[in-house]
């Protein structure tokens, strides 16, 4: 169980990590927009939320079901950020929450291959 749920993290970090530097411009440029400085990244941060998503991802039955938790996942996110700053655009909030599907349907598509 222990093993699955740190491969699951590490699986979704590695999977995320295209899609983070694809987006990484737009998510500066949001990121400066609202704060008004540059974004500074906190990987330390990063650890808790890959761990958080990893465990979820484990408990998921199907590509369907971690697809839909995935979605949920980052329009909770997404939306809560579109709803507190007039700044953050919905395009954003929107493709990120489809990536959020994307990334649980992939990750468990490998996750279940593995057989862990």
């Amino acid at each position: 169980m222990l093993v699955r749920w740190l491969f699951a993290s590490v699986l979704l970090l590695l999977i995320d990590i295209p899609w983070l530097f694809i987006q990484g411009s737009t998510f500066q440029k949001t990121v400066s927009s609202i704060q008004g400085s540059p974004l500074t990244l906190k990987p330390w941060a990063a650890i808790p939320v890959y761990i958080a998503l990893g465990y979820l991802l484990t408990k998921q039955t199907s590509v369907a079901s971690a697809a839909a938790s995935g979605v949920c996942v980052y329009a909770v996110y997404d939306f809560t950020t579109l709803a507190i700053f007039d700044k953050y655009p919905l395009s954003v909030a929107v493709q990120d929450t489809l990536w959020g599907g994307v990334l649980f349907a992939l990750g468990y598509s490998i996750l279940h291959a593995s057989k862990l």
